[in-house]
């Protein structure tokens, strides 16, 4: 009976001793999958600040060329209402996140001035077409470029040589 009682005991060791290298391991892959999703995540929520750039540019954009329009200012006026707004949204962007930052130039409505433009065409009687253009100037080089960063991935923001963006307003 003694020789029984000893291979159940040397038995129930060797079952714990397996159950712990298990827990062990488990507990090993799930600290390896916490460190390898943290960066998607992070990458995932840069993002959505991209996105969420994208559209508020957007956005700003065609309201400022509808404001423009309703306030009958011509295309330098609109163009300048626009470049002003964008330069406002850009800065309160930086500050709202925290973890976005806009290259100083793309901040100054000069700059936009310089490399933007903005065409009105009547489309009939009661409507009319007003089309922002951002040209990147004559070599099409300039672009304006924010940086979203975070502690382990980093997105960037561009609104490239090539923009446009246009709204139709019926009268």
């Amino acid at each position: 009976m003694n020789s029984r009682a000893f291979f159940c005991f040397v038995l129930l060791l060797a079952f714990l001793a397996v159950e712990l290298e298990f827990l062990a391991g488990f507990g090993n892959a799930n600290s390896q999958v916490a460190a390898a999703t943290a960066p998607a995540f992070e990458a995932e929520k840069l993002a959505l600040v991209r996105s969420l750039l994208e559209e508020s540019t957007d956005n700003a954009v065609e309201e400022s060329l509808k404001e423009g329009l309703a306030l009958e200012l011509g295309p330098k006026g609109i163009k300048s209402r626009v470049n002003e707004r964008l330069a406002l949204l850009f800065s309160e962007a930086e500050k709202a996140y925290g973890i976005v930052e806009f290259e100083a130039r793309a901040k100054s409505p000069g700059f936009l001035n310089e490399n933007s433009s903005v065409i009105v065409s009547r489309l009939g009687k009661k409507s009319v077409r007003v089309e922002y253009f951002f040209s990147g100037g004559i070599m099409k080089s300039n672009f304006v470029l924010a940086r979203i960063e975070g502690r382990e991935a980093i997105a960037e923001f561009r609104i490239p040589a090539g923009y446009t963006a246009s709204a139709v307003v019926v009268e």
